[in-house]
């Protein structure tokens, strides 16, 4: 049963690619919501604005009890839906949660800046320069979350068993490459029980 945790860039394509892979493979996608019941169990309602403030408009700072209890709360959470498998947990810092399990495929999508640019003004309408501002600000927040509640780097690229670059593949094929991993991931642990 598959668990696959994927990072991305932001206009990079990788939500297509996640709902493809989801798809494809029956997985539960699990991502912004995983923010909400973490913080709501860990009683720390401003750690979930924090988080999903990926722009960082409203300038909320968790204290480091409420962030030592999130990150508590979300590990188990975490924990809990990697154990019932069939879960791509996107986002999140999953590829540091779920580092030492085994059977757990790690995958980063990403792509060129002007790519990434070029996406967001033809799906979302803004100019070239709000894109840039946009994709600049999350970039440093998604650095930022990971680096925050995890001490760790998601640029790292030994975080992750396979990067893929969409300059030059689509959302299907990327989505192909991740089936077929996973594919491998599960047969190499089913062979060491």
């Amino acid at each position: 049963m598959p668990v696959i945790t994927l990072s991305r860039q932001m206009g990079s394509g990788g939500d297509e690619v996640a709902s493809a892979v989801a798809e494809r493979l029956g997985l539960r996608p699990v991502g912004f919501e995983l923010i909400n019941r973490a913080a709501r169990e860990a009683g720390a309602p401003e750690v979930a604005l924090a988080a999903i403030d990926e722009l960082g408009l409203l300038g909320i700072r968790p204290g480091r009890a409420a962030i030592r209890a999130y990150r508590a709360k979300i590990f188990d959470i975490v924990e809990e839906l990697a154990a019932g498998g069939r879960l791509l947990l996107i986002g999140r810092g999953g590829q540091v949660i779920l580092a030492e399990r085994p059977g757990v495929l790690h995958v980063r999508v990403i792509a060129p800046k002007e790519r990434r640019v070029a996406y967001l003004v033809e799906t979302r309408g803004i100019s070239p320069e709000a894109a840039i501002a946009r994709i600049e600000a999350s970039d440093r927040a998604r650095v930022d979350f990971v680096r925050r509640y995890y001490g760790a780097n998601s640029e790292d690229p030994r975080m992750y068993d396979m990067m893929l670059n969409m300059a030059q593949i689509d959302i299907m094929i990327a989505a192909e490459l991740i089936c077929a991993a996973a594919g491998r991931v599960v047969q190499a642990e089913a062979t060491t029980r």
